[in-house]
């Protein structure tokens, strides 16, 4: 989650996030296995030694702990499938590449079928030209990936029309209940939404900025500090956002590319003495990045917000896109995309730079990976998923892949944060907030938040 830089507080006046996921289809999965190797390990009782008690008063204990763990996986697969067909919806009413109709806004259409009871008139044109394209030889990239998940979800072609109106139904009814009641009821209640709605994948390239912030940090703090081993957590693919869906390139997964582009920019590492793994709860988001380490990427980059009479862009935004994939190009001067409002650009990776990248499936709350220990630890728009109980197992699993003095980076200001790095040994260090766009008569500007935690102990 990567992640889009705005964790779901500030998604709500921008777009959503965040993360990163899984779906329940087996021939993607017995593609994606062909490509990717799953190494990890399930979290055990002992693994939370620190935490039992607290976790015992939320009603687990050494008796339960591996059923609640089962349940957790089962609940985590229902929501990485949700969390795709979210985005399918998503897609399906903004996208301009398969039909001629308008666009229509999520939150207006989810406010119409709410207080009417009906699907909007707008809304089955959209849904009839979308499986039209489904059935086409369209090569479009997000087509292609959401046709994919259309005819794994759907496999009766006849029952597909009645299938997508349901996923409206239910996708339309969270927007509609974030947008138009948990808001008016404070950020607590728009919090309890997305710890129990499906999981994102959106990403957007503003994540870069908080990342490359923090790890600027770092860099401060210790000037020969040198990174080898990197693990990213939920990096995510951008998809298709609940509101202004972008097509002006590929689905891309942004954030592995921008980071090791300011590990290197920044001096804190080097290539080929540097190790980045993907991890993401989504297989398609790992397939993904198993196929870019052997197929060098052509990144589009189009800034999410767009520059307006009333959203003005800082200057440090700009000057951070400006020189963003100079580090891991190859210097081609390639046309960028047509989006006149936003910041763009087109980065060529070069070859030797995916060498640096792989991609292994990990769902932070119940497992990890049991390789050696990592040196920084990325997780920025996940863990706003968890609940306070999921948040203790990720954190204990983070903590035991990090390696003595590592570095944990992330963008999560729940206070019950504190206490659980605390008790793993991952002592607060440096929290910076970051300002990207002012914007006329909001109540603030666009900002986000970069805490950095480090493990107790000495290399």
């Amino acid at each position: 989650m990567q992640a889009g830089v705005f964790g779901p507080r500030l998604f709500l006046f921008t777009y959503n996030n965040c993360v990163h996921l899984r779906v329940a289809c087996c021939a993607v999965v017995a593609l994606i296995a062909l490509q990717t190797s799953s190494r990890t390990r399930r979290i055990t009782w002992q693994d939370v030694a620190p935490l039992q008690t607290r976790l015992e008063a939320k009603g687990v204990t050494a008796g339960s702990f591996n059923a609640y763990v089962d349940r957790i996986r089962q609940e985590d697969a229902r929501r990485v499938r949700e969390g795709d067909l979210d985005h399918l919806i998503f897609y399906a009413l903004q996208s301009t590449h398969f039909t001629k109709l308008p666009a229509i806004e999520p939150a207006l259409s989810a406010k119409a079928l709410i207080e009417s009871g009906t699907v909007p008139s707008d809304v089955r044109p959209r849904m009839t030209d979308l499986l039209r394209a489904i059935d086409s030889s369209s090569h479009d990239p997000r087509l292609t990936y959401f046709r994919e998940l259309v005819q794994s979800a759907f496999p009766d072609p006849k029952a597909r029309e009645a299938a997508l109106l349901g996923e409206y139904r239910r996708t339309m009814k969270f927007v509609y209940d974030k947008e138009f009641i948990a808001q008016r009821a404070g950020p607590e209640a728009v919090a309890d939404l997305y710890r129990a709605r499906g999981l994102s994948t959106d990403t957007a390239v503003e994540a870069s900025y908080v990342v490359y912030n923090g790890l600027g940090i770092v860099k401060s703090l210790n000037p020969d500090r040198q990174i080898h081993r990197v693990l990213i957590v939920g990096p995510g693919l951008d998809l298709a956002p609940r509101t202004s869906l972008l097509e002006n390139g590929p689905p891309e997964s942004y954030q592995p590319w921008a980071v090791i582009d300011a590990l290197l920019s920044l001096g804190l590492s080097r290539l080929g003495d540097l190790v980045v793994v993907g991890a993401d709860i989504n297989p398609r988001v790992v397939g993904h990045l198993a196929r870019a380490h052997a197929n060098p990427p052509t990144l589009t980059l189009v800034s999410g917000i767009a520059a307006s009479s009333t959203v003005h862009v800082t200057d440090e935004y700009r000057d951070y896109f400006a020189q963003l994939g100079r580090a891991i190009g190859d210097g081609s001067l390639l046309r960028p995309p047509s989006a006149p409002a936003h910041l763009s650009k087109v980065v060529r990776v070069r070859p030797e730079v995916t060498q640096s990248l792989s991609a292994d499936e990990l769902d932070i709350v119940t497992a990890r990976l049991p390789v050696a220990p990592f040196d920084l630890i990325i997780a920025t728009n996940i863990l706003p998923y968890f609940d306070d109980t999921q948040l203790m197992l990720a954190i204990s699993n983070v903590a035991g892949m990090l390696a003595p003095d590592g570095v944990f980076l992330h963008n999560e200001p729940r206070p019950a944060l504190g206490e659980i790095t605390e008790a793993v040994g991952l002592r607060f260090e440096q929290l910076r907030r970051v300002t990207i766009a002012s914007v006329a008569g909001a109540s603030g500007p666009l900002t986000d938040v970069v805490m950095l935690h480090r493990k107790s102990g000495a290399k």
